[in-house]
């Protein structure tokens, strides 16, 4: 739980960063910097939000998680085959990622009690963080780096 929680803080700081970064380009385009609550800035955090959910997707069914997930050596595979899921798997994923949120963030804590270590998105979508344990690997897969 505290490695994907620590993932989920890393994925946040870069998603906080980028929208820092378009918020002062789009400043010093316009001339003008958004006042805090303004309609600018509230739309500004709508699109940097849905880029970042679109984002998520296309990682987590190309590159197995987001860049969270990969610095701290897990992987997002499929419940059932523990393969890498595809794009329609990881797009429910991020739906149901939206109804673990929303009561009080319930279905993300459930990743602390549940015994395979899944939300209620992973659940729901049928999906599984896994760590990735360099024991396993060969010495010729240690030295590609794969």
């Amino acid at each position: 739980m505290w490695r994907r929680f620590g993932a989920l803080l890393i994925d946040v700081f870069l998603a906080a960063m980028l929208l820092a970064c378009a918020v002062l380009a789009w400043s010093a385009w316009s001339g003008d910097m958004p006042a805090w609550g303004s309609r600018t800035l509230n739309s500004a955090i709508a699109v940097a939000v849905l880029i970042a959910l679109l984002l998520m997707v296309w990682l987590d069914a190309r590159l197995q998680g987001t860049p969270g997930l990969q610095l701290l050596d897990c992987r997002l595979v499929d419940a059932r085959s523990g393969q890498a899921i595809g794009l329609a798997q990881s797009t429910r994923r991020a739906a149901c990622l939206l109804l673990a949120v929303l009561p009080l963030l319930l279905g993300l804590l459930w990743i602390g009690w549940d015994k395979h270590k899944q939300g209620l998105h992973d659940k729901l979508a049928g999906t599984l963080v896994i760590r990735e344990d360099y024991a396993l690997k060969t010495l010729q897969e240690l030295a590609r780096g794969s």
